[in-house]
């Protein structure tokens, strides 16, 4: 009868080779899951059937990165209507498909909170009330041309401080770089109540 040699050495490799499979296998699977997890598509803010991505217009809302002492955060532009249909779970569409055209886009300025500890109740209720920050931007709209809604905050006070919120320009770009609505066609300032676009 032959005995099977089982070196200690062959052993550890054996053990090592499939622990090293199975790693490897694990981390591919958590790689591709988490990508098809983060794929979004942008939102069919048109009506009717849906239509090649050659025959719309693709709006993005950018982002704009605050920083205070400690902590970072990732405002954003959000969209809350089309054409004075409300976009359904705003905060999480970053883009949306158009049909070409004069389009009334109702952007918003969303504030991330970020995981604050402690965050001041004052605080928390002023952001609350902030997405009143939105203006209805006029676009004309071209089919296969991309445009990006970009946002500067503008404060008072300390940047890092929203309380110190003196106004907000919105602005619109397309994909050559050309402004086709300016900062100041885009403006939102606070009226005294809060409630009032100039």
């Amino acid at each position: 009868m032959l005995k099977r040699s089982s070196s200690p050495l062959a052993m550890l490799a054996d053990c090592l080779k499939s622990a090293h499979s199975r790693t490897v296998l694990l981390i591919s699977s958590l790689i591709l899951f988490s990508s098809c997890a983060s794929i979004e598509l942008p939102y069919k803010a048109y009506g009717g059937e849906a239509r090649p991505a050659t025959e719309l217009a693709l709006v993005k809302g950018e982002y704009f990165y605050r920083q205070d002492w400690l902590n970072s955060y990732a405002d954003a532009v959000r969209f809350l209507s089309v054409d004075g249909r409300e976009v359904v779970n705003s905060r999480a569409h970053e883009e949306l498909l158009l049909s070409p055209g004069q389009r009334e886009l109702e952007v918003y300025y969303s504030w991330d909170m970020g995981a604050r500890i402690g965050l001041a109740p004052a605080l928390v209720s002023y952001a609350a009330h902030r997405d009143s920050v939105s203006r209805t931007l006029s676009l004309k709209a071209e089919a296969g041309r991309t445009y990006s809604v970009k946002a500067e905050p503008v404060f008072s006070g300390n940047p890092s401080d929203i309380m110190a919120l003196a106004y907000v320009d919105f602005w619109v770009e397309d994909d050559r770089g050309r402004v086709v609505l300016s900062r100041e066609e885009g403006r939102y300032r606070p009226a005294s109540g809060d409630s009032e676009a100039n």
